[in-house]
């Protein structure tokens, strides 16, 4: 149980000693009004080129990677899968 009688107290010394309090260095908060974020599509970047490890291929571009990965029937490990299913194929 919350003791009551300490906010008594404080409450009561506030206001006691409030014409004593130097209001002049007190800032009053500013309510901003946050406009809520409006719902798109995220364009994702374009990946940089790489040199595969399995064959040494060049890697340029999203597509060639989904079809390398295909190719070699590989798949990246890492947060790259986002979603509340597991993909198809995806052993546990």
């Amino acid at each position: 149980m919350k003791n009551y009688n300490a906010y008594k107290v404080r409450d009561k010394a506030y206001r006691k000693n409030h014409s004593d309090i130097d209001w002049a260095g007190v800032r009053s908060e500013k309510r901003v009004r946050v406009k809520p974020k409006k719902r798109m599509h995220e364009i994702m970047s374009e990946i940089s080129a790489f040199v595969s490890p399995i064959d040494r291929s060049v890697i340029s571009s999203r597509r060639e990677l989904r079809e390398h990965e295909r190719k070699h029937n590989v798949r990246q490990s890492g947060n790259d899968w986002t979603g509340s299913k597991r993909p198809e194929g995806w052993s546990t």
